[in-house]
Order: structure tokens, then sequence, then C-alpha cells
């Protein structure tokens, strides 16, 4: 799993997801905001042959709520497969959750353009 900076200050995470049709290396937005696991855009979905396991309400950040259709997506972090759920966005970019994260611990120095992702012990 490979954490980095992108051209346009973006902090990202890079790891294979893989679907019934295909695997893919993906970079994904660290995003704190988003308390799921992923969010994929559509055409990458699609690509993959995810799975539909659910459907469930959603409330965003701005107060509108919505109905999310729920896929099942597995991931590879650290060397290891993990079957995530993932909700699909319009939008071009993938966004990895705190879900996602929730067993490592995150540090970002913008200044330095740094990330460190280290998974936290029990």
């Amino acid at each position: 799993m490979e954490t980095f900076f992108d051209s346009r200050n973006h902090p990202k995470i890079r790891f294979t997801v893989v679907g019934a049709r295909k695997s893919s290396l993906l970079e994904a937005i660290l995003d704190t905001g988003f308390d799921g696991y992923l969010s994929l855009p559509i055409s990458i979905a699609v690509t993959l042959g995810i799975e539909l396991i659910t459907i469930i309400p959603v409330e965003y950040a701005d107060g509108r709520r919505s109905q999310e259709l729920v896929f099942s997506v597995k991931v590879k972090l650290d060397g290891k497969k993990e079957t995530v759920p993932a909700t699909l966005t319009a939008g071009a970019e993938t966004l990895a959750g705190t879900a996602l994260l929730a067993k490592y611990e995150l540090l970002v120095n913008f200044p330095r353009r740094k990330i460190t992702l280290q998974k936290v012990q029990k």
C-alpha cells in the first residue's frame, strides 16, 4: 500500500481492488470526512464486476438525504484481501473513507507533502 500527494495536493493511497471480472490498481483520495469504506466511480465498478449487496439510507454533510447502492468489493491492503462495502459516485475520483482506515494511524504533513499510514498493533 502506497501513500502520496497528487499534483493537486490531494493525499492519496494506492491499492488493488478485486471484482468478479477484473482486478485493478486504484488511487483513492484519503477522505477523512467520509465515514464509509470506499466510494468508487461508476465506470470502475462496472469494469470490476462488483456485486450489489444492499441499499442504505445516507445523509450527506450538507443535510441532503438519499439512498445508496452498496456493493461488495475485495481490497488488498498490507498483502491481505479483505471484503468491504463500497458505494458509487458519478465523479471521477475514488474515495477511501475512515472505515477503510480504522485499523491505521494516519499522519498527514501538508507542508512536507508526507503521509504516514501505519497499522496499529492491539
